[in-house]
């Protein structure tokens, strides 16, 4: 029989306990793929809707040939922020050589108008008269396709000017530019910084996976080892019979994204929703999970069979476990000294992403001694069994102790770290009962009279208030009754051609775009690190469930109730958790305050701390449903 024939025998037979790792395993993987595939295929969506609107941000290099100028400007429908780019052309018969802007058929002439679909909808409303009035037209001159937008939902109007005589204006060399949308750019190098904060949680994932499925099989390797197979042979049979649970899961995983991508092509990041093809898998991508995540696994799986190779007989025997030093403990500190030197130096990103990350790796490693050390003081301390049975636990092996609750453990030093830098109230306290209006006029008299007149005219009952003066540009102050809103706008609209009046709380909504992102961001953040803490816990529960079978059944064969066995295995799953969550929790913390130079400029409020209330009430929830998963396999596999 060939090597992946037996190791096909074993995965269709595993033995006692072994269909519930092998199950545990492939769910984990299908998890880790499912949050991988999703992790690239957001970042390189992300590129895409860069791509399409890049030409807007292109600015023509000195010398370069220009064709045109676009004056960009922030613009107000319905309470809907809108952008609105007036576009210029500026040499006519460089223009006809040229590609026109992406999602248009022709470069805009003058007095032409075109809208994204979401404007659209918004000229078929109510507002539409006003929409009219504003831009001096009955109705678009048609729609922009979805190769010139970045989101369906992007509220955007390219109008077709004459070049102003001023300066103002980004001159460009083509409308085919590939710069990169600054709101774009952030979210990129967010995304660098989630990587860093959840990679050791998928990690960990991918390891409990295959480790196991690769307990279950440890026995039975050992015994083969006995019988003569090489330490390569076992190996091998070992790598063939993980990756073909790891393939099936990254499959899973894949095709459960796939049916997921029109439910996550719903959330709102980059200013809009995304469309469905930005998510959509390419084939490379598909070839590289399938790859990547098998590779992993069958790699986690090599480490955690390693003993097997070596010492079979110890295998066999039960031998006690490898100690853990203090050594761990001095790596807690490598990753807060780093961010104390670079903390608050926005030019730093990669080491201060560095610092982080290896603040988070020292929870990994320094956790299994935190376990050794309290599953000592437990057992010694102990007044009743199930007590002395959780800490002796605890003690006898940290690390297995450790690994279910590892990813878990790492999310609360995610939510640490992010209540104290992250942006929660982004509410601006901008006054919304009046327009704030620029005008160029001699004097604040003149100005004032202008926009009252205009006012008059338009029959509203709009009052004005002359403000500051900026040499020729007089600030005027327009209030207005809530129901003529729309209409005092479109009386003003055109009072400054490279302003349109808002209210200072519209101002706020409009720069807030990109702190909304960073909100969003944090969400899903949480939500990646949340899903794998709880795939890790479930499948570590099972995991430890098969390992303490053994022990276990002595005990109920020796008279010990299950009642006390169980309370003394949800003790092992629970305290692991607050013993080192908490901790970590306040590294997280200490490590944001570093991170961000000791001062808390966005994280302001009560939302930091009800970040943390919910890390702990969601952790605690998912140990419970943990232990609850694990008891029944416990209470089986120590039945005979």
């Amino acid at each position: 029989m060939r090597m992946w024939e037996l190791a096909v025998r074993f995965v269709r037979r595993p033995g006692q306990g072994g269909r519930a790792a092998n199950l545990a395993a492939f769910g984990a993987t299908a998890v880790v793929s499912l949050l991988i595939t999703f992790l690239i295929a957001g970042s390189l969506g992300l590129l895409d809707r860069s791509d399409r609107i890049g030409w807007r941000a292109t600015r023509a290099t000195d010398g370069a040939p220009v064709v045109g100028k676009i004056y960009e400007v922030k613009d107000v429908a319905d309470g809907k922020s809108v952008l609105r780019l007036d576009l210029a052309v500026t040499d006519q018969s460089r223009n006809q050589g040229l590609v026109p802007p992406p999602g248009l058929p022709h470069t805009p002439k003058p007095g032409e108008v075109w809208v994204s679909p979401a404007t659209a909808k918004l000229w078929k409303s109510e507002l539409g008269k006003q929409l009219s009035q504003r831009y001096h037209v009955p109705k678009p001159t048609g729609v922009i396709g979805d190769a010139g937008l970045s989101s369906p939902d992007e509220q955007v109007v390219i109008r077709g000017v004459e070049a102003r005589p001023d300066d103002t204006g980004m001159e460009v060399t083509s409308w085919s530019g590939d710069a990169m949308d600054q709101r774009i750019q952030v979210l990129i190098w967010l995304v660098g910084f989630g990587l860093a904060l959840v990679i050791f949680p998928v990690l960990s994932l991918v390891g409990q996976a295959a480790g196991v499925a690769a307990k279950r099989r440890e026995h039975r390797l050992a015994a083969l080892r006995l019988a003569g197979a090489t330490r390569t042979q076992v190996l091998r049979l070992s790598a063939v019979e993980q990756a073909i649970l790891a393939v099936a899961g990254a499959a899973a995983g894949l095709i459960a994204y796939t049916a997921l991508s029109p439910l996550i092509a719903h959330i709102p990041l980059g200013g809009g929703r995304w469309f469905v093809s930005d998510l959509t898998v390419s084939p490379w991508l598909v070839v590289l999970v399938m790859i990547l995540v098998p590779v992993l696994s069958v790699l986690s799986a090599m480490i955690g069979l390693g003993r097997v190779s070596i010492t079979p007989l110890g295998v066999t025997r039960g031998h006690t476990r490898k100690k853990v030093t203090p050594f761990r403990l001095v790596l807690l500190a490598a990753g807060p000294i780093l961010l104390l030197m670079v903390g608050g130096n926005t030019a730093a990103l990669l080491p201060i992403i560095i610092g982080i990350a290896m603040g988070a790796f020292a929870v990994r490693i320094g956790g299994p001694f935190v376990i050794d050390r309290f599953g000592r003081i437990l057992a010694r301390t102990a007044n009743n069994p199930a007590t002395l049975l959780a800490g002796r636990r605890l003690a006898d092996d940290p690390k297995a102790a450790f690994r279910p609750v590892a990813a878990l453990v790492l999310a609360g030093f995610v939510s640490g770290f992010l209540s104290v830098v992250m942006p929660f109230n982004l509410h601006g306290n901008g006054a919304d009962n009046a327009f704030e209006v620029t005008v160029r006029a001699q004097s604040a008299q003149v100005a004032d009279q202008l926009v009252e007149q205009r006012l008059k005219d338009a029959g509203l009952n709009g009052k004005a208030e002359a403000g500051q003066s900026y040499g020729k540009e007089q600030q005027v102050y327009v209030t207005f009754p809530k129901a003529e809103r729309e209409q005092t706008r479109t009386a003003l609209y055109d009072v400054s051609p490279g302003s349109v009046p808002m209210t200072d709380a519209e101002r706020d909504l409009f720069d807030a775009g990109m702190l909304l992102d960073l909100k969003i961001g944090v969400l899903l953040l949480l939500g990646v690190v949340f899903v794998t803490g709880a795939a890790s816990t479930a499948a570590g529960a099972v995991g430890t469930a098969l390992d303490q079978a053994g022990p276990a059944k002595a005990l109920r064969r020796s008279g010990v109730p299950l009642k006390v066995i169980e309370r003394s295995a949800r003790l092992a799953a629970v305290l692991p958790v607050i013993v080192v969550g908490l901790p970590t929790i306040a590294m997280g913390a200490f490590c944001g305050l570093l991170a961000n130079a000791g001062t808390l400029p966005l994280g302001e409020g009560s939302a930091g701390a009800l970040l943390l209330a919910g890390q702990v009430i969601v952790g605690l929830v998912l140990v419970s449903a943990a232990g609850a998963a694990g008891a029944p396999v416990l209470r089986k596999a120590s039945a005979n």
